[in-house]
């Protein structure tokens, strides 16, 4: 299959190391010193399970637009920050306009935050936007082309929005690409309810990476201390409840497996403290505001989601 990564950086490098080691065409999409590097050495990729140094098809947005056509891809992997998002999908949805054909690619996010699918569902056209989660995986550029990642690196996804009557054809074309992923050796399964999937990994998300952030530790350093655990699980529930103000009903079991997954996950350093560390701006909006709303339009306070984004937005914004 060919394949695009749009946001090429430590994870959407390591889902393509994985499919370009299975013989998969691969084009990776970036900017900046790591687009540079990775045009004239070669990307590589340090994991546990996987030893990646090779060249690969390395080019700019700009570049991948101007010299590509809808119909020659097969899947755009979408991997930015969730505040480029809307941008990228008014950039796609010119660009899905200029096909021969009818045949277009699917676009599957793997990004932060819930509502990056709403999003690109509201521009391109019916039955391509795929959800997806990425999994029980770290990944971070440690300098530019080299990338290091941990953990087993799953994937969820399904066809957005939920619930859907799919044409056989394209229920094929969604397993085809599970089985694709599979055999590259990235443990991938197909959702009937990928936006309850995504709110699932909010709630781990919201736990822990702004705290993680403001109090600058790795996951494993923050979820064993007796005095954070009531934050962590404090924002959890406040997630919980967000998504029922979205039409997503989550119990005290799901929050109860998502801080055993997180608690018990190798420790990294979650998006948003990589994020801060280097200057870039946080998804804070994306992963504790949507809370902060939902709460609202429930008629309810977020306090510890208010409180936490509030003050790393105040230290990150001061420095």
């Amino acid at each position: 299959m060919k394949f695009a990564v749009i946001g090429a950086g430590g994870i959407g490098c390591y889902y393509a190391a994985r499919l370009l080691e299975a013989g998969e065409d691969v084009d990776l999409v970036a900017r900046g010193e790591h687009l540079k590097a990775m045009q004239t050495l070669g990307l590589e990729v340090q994991h546990a399970e996987l030893q990646f140094k090779q060249a690969v098809n390395a080019l700019s947005l700009e570049g991948w637009l101007e010299s590509t056509r809808p119909e020659q891809v097969d899947v755009i992997v979408v991997c930015l920050k969730a505040m480029q998002t809307h941008a990228f999908a008014e950039r796609l949805k010119v660009w899905f306009e200029s096909s021969t054909t009818s045949k277009l690619p699917f676009v599957l996010s793997l990004q932060n935050g819930v509502e990056n699918e709403k999003q690109l569902h509201a521009v391109l056209p019916e039955g391509v936007v795929l959800g997806g989660i990425a999994r029980r995986i770290g990944a971070h550029i440690i300098k530019p082309g080299v990338v290091e990642s941990v953990g087993p690196a799953q994937v969820i996804m399904g066809l957005w929005p939920n619930h859907q009557t799919l044409p056989e054809s394209w229920a094929d074309r969604i397993q085809q690409l599970s089985s694709c992923f599979n055999q590259a050796n990235i443990p991938t399964d197909v959702s009937p309810d990928i936006n309850k999937e995504l709110w699932r990994k909010l709630i781990i998300n919201n736990g822990v990476n702004p705290l993680c952030a403001l109090l600058e530790m790795k996951t494993g350093e923050a979820t064993p201390r007796d005095n954070l655990k009531p934050l962590i699980h404090g924002a959890m529930e406040e997630a919980v409840l967000a998504a029922k103000a979205n039409g997503v009903a989550l119990t005290e079991a799901d929050l109860d497996e998502m801080l055993e997954l997180i608690s018990t996950f190798d420790s990294i350093k979650p998006s948003m403290l990589v994020d801060r560390e280097k200057g870039r701006p946080l998804e804070i909006e994306e992963i504790c505001g949507v809370v902060i709303r939902g709460c609202k339009a429930l008629g309810l306070d977020a306090p510890y989601n208010r409180t936490i984004s509030t003050l790393l937005s105040v230290l990150v914004n001061e420095h």
